[in-house]
């Protein structure tokens, strides 16, 4: 047999597997090489998507709408209970599996307060269906799940429905073998996904996924063969045995061939043979209850196929876990509410709802290639608890509607506790392994240090000649007469004099190249190659102090930056521009104080805490928000360092960014409308710089307009970065740098 008809005789399963392990195999091999994929990734994302919804709006019409009103209400009224009961189970311990997570403690870039909380109306619009055709249209996946529930309600007293209910099957069956048709690709998308994600998959991210398919196969494994036997024998008398009889042969041909859909026949099968030994509906009819059992069973192991089993609340861990690697976890209360709120998105495809569930958590685009990645890894555990999930869902709604149902509360207390027992130490012993595994990576520290101004910028550098000088190295070029003006004199000498703080990250700082980049930093460069600058001279000046005194000795620096402060007043000699960006306030505290003080206000109150702030950012401002003692610092580095406040107060897009260089600090953000602040340019109070200060702020509302001023900030505050300066391991780096 050649290698090709081999290949075409194996199932999709196997060749998935086949399509991993040689894009993991091509991934190492080539390494960063093979982020020329990007938009092929993209695109195979995309296609695969692309029958889901329709598909999964007629199947779920048609299942409903094709059952009586009696049995509707039965089953409704039984089968919910009993999907409630198991769903509470499941979303339980898949909330647990967090405990696992190191208490290692990242910086992280600013994050500003969540769009999704500020436009509840939008919220809302997720799962109430008030416009199906815009549900559909922005992809709502719960509201789309709620309105074909109700359509398929409606359906169930509607007289001739024969004919909806036969179109919609019709119409699920063809986006089915559409969906065949696409899934004829997968595993090519596979390989270049696969590819794709391992071949630019950084060590830290690797050692995080590990925790994550870890904790998925554990968890999956303890619900499956743990929790689901212990359920059974506390309420009927099935016990272990029996369940794994019934349970392990579907289980296993999910697991094989990485589909609950195959496995539907031998599921079928048991629970025919289950109907046959317990003659559940003899007592109800004794001439027909071997045929009202297997009529009950054919209506409940479809509609437990359809409802989301255990395994799919896997990808709400999944979101939980990517919040905690990129440090912007929720309380344990929204994250129930994930649980509960997510439970009509998992009728649908993991295609279409992880990066739905991606996008209203504001987590990276990139994060789907690394669901998709892992998926890869578990799919055949996720199957085989879905088979298993079916048969106890059938069982017990099957014992249930014949009567025969027996709840023993201390023996499934007892059970439980003591599965839960067995949990918790693995657990524990997880996030003790893990912890030692992740600790000391600095990942997102060499992200920061090695961020530069954008490749537009770069090439303006190329152009002007840099000069880092101190203040007692200022190199005068007088005025020609009182006359001249900033402008006129930069355009004369083709020199522009420009303040910076060196610890202002993310506004001005020097990156590991030793180049000073930053947000303002960027604003300076644009502004010096559009006034023909031949020469850029950076003076380091912390504060606005500084500057003053530096006027005044003829030192005539043209712009100071450096997330200085707006105050809207001349302040001796020294003016601002208009503001630029918001200003966050915030107060940053050792991680070992948070549990003591939960909340910004707990801090900014507390008696016991010395509140410290670094001096004149601007001394004025502050005066408006501080009504408390307060100690002035020098540097940033008398708090960090040094440690000579218990806290610190500072602008929150300044403490995340300084965060990340030193851990072990928590930051709180205070969004009160009582007080606002922005950041603006420091200039000369004079003639001289007036129409320098028109053109600063001309630029400033350019950049504004024309969405310039969203990508600076998206990228040196935000942190939407794409690195290049770090290069995955690979073979092929690997024997280059051999040679």
């Amino acid at each position: 047999m050649s290698l090709i008809s081999y290949y075409k005789s194996l199932s999709l399963s196997k060749r998935i597997y086949i399509s991993t392990s040689i894009g993991f195999c091509a991934g190492m091999f080539f390494g960063d090489k093979c982020s020329v994929l990007g938009s092929l990734n993209t695109m195979f994302i995309l296609l695969f998507q692309t029958a889901i919804i329709p598909f999964m709006i007629f199947s779920i019409i048609q299942s409903i709408g094709s059952l009586t009103s009696e049995r509707a209400k039965s089953v409704a009224r039984k089968g919910g209970l009993v999907l409630l009961c198991i769903w509470t189970i499941s979303i339980v311990y898949a909330w647990g599996l967090q405990f696992s997570f190191p208490n290692i403690v990242k910086g992280k870039f600013f994050t500003p307060e969540s769009s999704l909380s500020g436009n509840s109306t939008e919220f809302y619009k997720m799962f109430i269906p008030s416009n199906p055709f815009n549900s559909l249209a922005n992809g709502y996946i719960p509201a789309i799940v709620i309105f074909c529930i109700l359509v398929g309600m409606a359906l169930i007293n509607q007289s001739k429905k024969e004919k909806v209910v036969d179109a919609a099957g019709i119409f699920a069956l063809v986006m089915n073998r559409v969906n065949d048709y696409i899934m004829k690709l997968l595993p090519l998308g596979v390989l270049v996904m696969s590819s794709y994600t391992f071949g630019t998959l950084s060590y830290m991210q690797f050692k995080g996924v590990l925790l994550y398919i870890i904790g998925s196969i554990f968890y999956l494994l303890f619900i499956s063969v743990i929790i689901y036997p212990c359920v059974l024998a506390s309420i009927s008398r099935i016990n272990r045995s029996r369940f794994f009889h019934f349970a392990m042969p579907a289980a296993l041909i999910a697991f094989t061939t990485g589909s609950v859909f195959l496995s539907l026949p031998v599921i079928y099968d048991q629970m025919y043979k289950l109907n046959d030994e317990e003659k559940g509906f003899k007592s109800i009819n004794s001439d027909n209850y071997l045929e009202m059992g297997r009529n009950a069973i054919s209506i409940i192991v479809p509609l437990a196929w359809v409802v989301p089993a255990s395994y799919k609340f896997l990808v709400i861990f999944f979101v939980i876990f990517e919040q905690w690697y990129y440090n912007s976890q929720v309380n344990f209360i929204e994250q129930l509410f994930y649980f509960i709120g997510g439970i009509p998105c998992f009728f649908g495809s993991n295609s279409v709802i992880v990066p739905f569930l991606l996008q209203i958590t504001s987590l990276p685009d990139k994060t789907y290639d690394i669901f998709m990645m892992v998926s890869s890894f578990i799919v055949y555990f996720n199957n085989a608890n879905g088979a298993a999930f079916i048969i106890v869902v059938t069982i017990i709604c099957y014992l249930s509607l014949c009567n025969k149902l027996r709840i023993r509360y201390f023996k499934m207390l007892f059970l439980l506790a003591l599965s839960t027992l067995f949990y918790a130490s693995f657990i524990l012993a997880l996030n003790i392994f893990m912890t030692q595994l992740l600790s000391g990576d600095d990942e997102l520290k060499n992200e920061l240090m090695h961020m530069q101004l954008n490749d537009y910028n770069r090439n303006f550098g190329k152009k002007i000649d840099v000069v880092y000088l101190n203040l007692n190295q200022y190199q005068g070029d007088d005025f020609l007469d009182t006359k001249e003006t900033i402008l006129e004199r930069i355009a004369r000498t083709g020199t522009m004099k420009v303040g910076y703080d060196p610890q202002a990250i993310p506004f001005s700082f020097f990156n590991s190249y030793g180049h000073l980049v930053g947000y303002d930093i960027e604003f300076i460069y644009e502004i010096a190659h559009n006034l023909a600058c031949k020469k850029i001279e950076f003076y380091p000046i912390t504060n606005i102090g500084d500057y003053e005194n530096a006027l005044k000795e003829g030192k005539f620096i043209d712009i100071c930056v450096g997330g200085f402060i707006y105050t809207g007043e001349v302040m001796n000699n020294v003016f601002n521009s208009q503001p630029y960006m918001k200003c966050t306030v915030s107060i940053v505290i050792p991680e070992k104080l948070r549990s003591k003080y939960p909340n910004i206000e707990s801090v900014f109150y507390s008696k016991e805490l010395t509140l410290g702030y670094r001096r004149s950012r601007s001394q004025k401002s502050i005066k408006y928000f501080i009504d408390r003692p307060y100690v002035s610092l020098d540097s940033f580095d008398e708090f960090y360092v040094d440690h000579k406040t218990d806290a610190l107060l500072l602008p929150g897009e300044m403490a995340s960014a300084i965060g990340i260089m030193h851990p072990g600090y928590w930051v709180y953000y205070y969004y009160g409308e009582d007080y606002r602040a922005y950041f603006a340019y420091a200039l000369p109070y004079n003639e001289k710089a007036s129409t320098f200060r028109e053109d600063i702020n001309d630029w400033i509302n350019t950049r504004q307009w024309t969405g310039e001023d969203k990508k600076r900030f998206d990228y040196w505050v935000l942190g939407k970065v794409k690195m290049d300066f770090y290069t995955p391991w690979s073979v092929l780096g690997w024997i280059k740098e051999y040679r």
